[in-house]
């Protein structure tokens, strides 16, 4: 017996919706990119590791350090960029309205 399965449409190319409300940036979120770094950071570590052992070919791994520090640099850099824009439209959101010193 067939099934006829509505098909869903993903847009995963499409950017996020800019959120109605703002939305705090949840603690795991931080949690998880300091994970990130610390994988990345270790896993940078290891190939430097196994580059001084001389076993392997060092222009091979030279190049996957570099490879990696960058992809470490980029990641990084945008979700940082993504937090400040979140951050800061939180921060404008949540600060009490400025009061104007009255003029005589």
């Amino acid at each position: 017996m067939a099934t006829n399965k509505a098909k869903r449409s993903i847009h995963l190319t499409q950017p996020n919706p800019k959120p109605a409300a703002p939305a705090p940036v949840k603690p795991h979120v931080y949690y998880t990119i300091a994970e990130l770094n610390a994988g990345l950071e270790k896993a940078i570590h290891n190939l430097h590791m196994l580059q001084s052992n001389g076993m392997f070919g060092a222009s091979d791994l030279a190049e996957m350090y570099r490879a990696l520090r960058g992809i470490h640099a980029r990641a990084n850099r945008q979700l940082i960029m993504a937090l400040n824009e979140r951050e800061t439209a939180n921060a404008a959101h949540f600060q009490p309205p400025r009061i104007e010193p009255e003029s005589h």
